[in-house]
This record gives C-alpha cells, structure tokens and sequence, in this order.
C-alpha cells in the first residue's frame, strides 16, 4: 500500500542519502553534494518552518521517496525525488498525486502547485506534463564569465 507519512527527525540520513544520489544531484539546481553539516543545518530548519511541509512516500514499510512543498503566497513549490533502487516503477507519478490529494484536504491556504526543473530533467518534465501542469515560462541562461 502507497501512502505519504509527515517527515521526522529520523528521516535526516535518509534524505541526505537520497539527495546526494548522483541521478539526484545531476537533476538538482545546485548539484554539488552535501555535506552532512549543511544538510543537518537545513534539515533542522525546513522541520522548524511552517511554509515548508515534507512527506516520505512509504510502499508499506518502506521508504521509496519524498516530496517538499514550500507554501509561499498562496502557491506550494514541488521538489521530490524517488529513492535510487525504486526508480522506474511509477513512484514519482503517486508522489505527485498522493501530495495534491493532502494538499487539498489539509491546505486550503495552497492554490496552485508549481515545479522548476531543468531542461535536461526529461523524467520529471514529461511526469508534470502528464499531470496537467502548464509550462509557464522557460529561462534561458548565457554564461559570459566562466
């Protein structure tokens, strides 16, 4: 059985394992890995703030991947990723579908949901697509300095 479960204190390692997955840090925005200090850090914080809310997606006992919203002016900001070894198996897809159903149940605050990814993150483009999500802008980059 799929479900969403609040993250805890306990799921500290586990979430820094998964975000220093390289497939993860390939697709993430700032993709050096993580130190366990900063991800200490911020975990401590993201726990303490009330516009962040953090679900581990759980396959009856086990956990096969998270999703954060980041509630601001009425919009939540989606960031998930799928465990490594349970990848390819649809999860990324209930991830999203299990957190808008608790959304809508339990943050009438939350509007809309939005995601940034990046062009090449072709997986997660295509799920939100899939999903209904409009494209609303692209952002183009040009380095000048290197």
């Amino acid at each position: 059985m799929l479900f969403l479960r609040d993250a805890t204190s306990d799921d500290l390692e586990l979430l820094l394992t998964w975000a220093n997955d390289p497939c993860t840090r390939q697709n993430s925005f700032h993709t050096e890995m993580i130190s366990y200090e900063e991800h200490e850090r911020w975990f401590g914080r993201m726990m303490k703030d009330p516009d962040q809310i953090q679900y581990i997606l759980m396959e009856d006992d086990t956990p096969v991947g998270q999703i954060r919203i980041r509630k601001e002016q009425g919009k939540g900001e989606i960031s998930y990723s799928v465990a490594p070894e349970a990848r390819g198996k649809g999860y990324g897809k209930k991830l999203l579908q299990l957190a808008e159903e608790k959304i809508l149940a339990e943050h009438p605050e939350i509007e809309a949901l939005t995601a940034a990814v990046k062009a090449e993150n072709s997986v997660s483009s295509h799920l939100f697509l899939q999903e209904a999500y409009e494209m609303q802008y692209t952002m183009f980059e040009k380095k000048i300095r290197s």
